[in-house]
């Protein structure tokens, strides 16, 4: 037999062996599938089915006639739960039901007769409507004397120490504004309610302070329902420049609602009269002539305001100066707080507010 013969007849027996390799594999998965089958009718015959395979096969008991509960114990515990919930919620209706009836019950107490002495009867709900208004006076009276700085006195401080900073007015090495010591024993006067005297001039912390406390009198007002028809504070200063620079404290708490307006000389009075009537200020900021001037044309009105600050008294001796401060007092109706800044020792707040408060 030659070797060509000897490779064909391997290869015929190779082909062989991977056929009776494949039946034998085919064969062994087919008894694997009919063991599966055998062994699931063994269980179904012995009743211990497994939970997924369809109806359970447990004889229904006395307890469970219908085989609810295929075969499962029943645990008294969820009854015991059940019965609590329940005796629950029967309290809850019986509590409710009593309220109501307390509700619609009505009241016939009898009244005791009045026995009267030759005097009328008081109307009590007259006192008590007045002692009512009283007392809300008097706590609109304490909130708006209140000594302690707010939150948003806080914040308004916040707010121009922040503007200062990036303007390079404040240093980063100064303690913040609202822990500083004449700001904190000013606004005690303030709430007391007194005029307050310096012989010093106003710095920018003071006006920092006098600006954001006017402005949390006028949140406090205003969260009592109160408004204003005129500006709440009145800062007078003796030059344009000095206008300016109070202005440039108060613009930070433009975003807070507060509006300050400048008025001086240096601007044309029609365009601060335009100026007054596109918008009403909280604050306003005015050199005494020209305040003067705007008043008597009937531009703005100063009667309602309730903080006045007036500032660099030195210059009282000069012409018209004296007089023009005890004009702009006398146009300012009631008693409001106000604070005099001055370099001269010798002058007196008196005599500019014409003793109308107490120093």
């Amino acid at each position: 037999m030659g070797k060509g013969d000897d490779a064909v007849i391997r290869k015929k027996n190779k082909a062989r062996r991977k056929k009776l390799a494949r039946e034998e594999g085919s064969s062994a998965k087919v008894s694997a599938r009919v063991a599966s089958i055998i062994a699931a009718k063994k269980r179904r015959l012995t009743g211990k089915r497994r939970q997924c395979q369809g109806m359970c096969f447990s004889l229904p008991t006395l307890d469970d006639p219908f085989n609810d509960r295929n075969g499962k114990k029943d645990f008294k515990k969820n009854d015991t739960k059940r019965k609590i919930s329940l005796q629950a919620d029967d309290m809850k209706m019986v509590n409710l039901k009593k309220k109501n009836d307390k509700v619609m019950k009505p009241n016939f107490e009898p009244q005791k007769p009045h026995v009267s002495h030759g005097n009328k009867e008081p109307n009590t709900a007259a006192t008590n409507g007045s002692s009512k208004i009283e007392r809300h006076d008097n706590e609109r009276q304490d909130s708006d004397n209140s000594d302690c700085p707010s939150k948003f006195l806080i914040l308004c401080l916040n707010e121009i120490e922040k503007a200062l900073r990036e303007e390079g007015h404040y240093g980063n090495e100064e303690k913040p504004l609202f822990v500083d010591p004449w700001g904190i024993e000013f606004l005690k006067r303030y709430s007391a309610g007194k005029v307050v005297s310096e012989i010093s001039p106003c710095s920018v912390k003071k006006i920092a302070w006098l600006v954001s406390i006017a402005a949390d009198s006028i949140a406090r007002k205003e969260k009592q329902g109160l408004s204003f028809s005129s500006p709440f504070l009145l800062f007078v200063v003796p030059s344009q420049e000095k206008a300016a620079m109070v202005r440039s404290v108060c613009k930070p708490l433009k975003a807070l609602g507060i509006h300050t307006v400048s008025l001086h000389t240096g601007a044309s009075i029609d365009h601060q009269i335009h100026g007054l009537r596109s918008c009403e200020p909280e604050f306003l900021v005015s050199t005494p002539e020209r305040l003067l001037e705007l008043v008597s044309l009937k531009a703005v009105d100063i009667s309602g305001v309730s903080f006045l600050v007036i500032d660099g008294l030195e210059s009282v001796n000069e012409g018209g100066v004296t007089d023009a401060l005890k004009s702009i007092r006398q146009s300012i109706s009631g008693n409001p707080r106000a604070v005099v800044f001055s370099t001269v020792s010798s002058y007196t707040c008196a005599s500019v507010l014409e003793n109308r408060s107490t120093c």
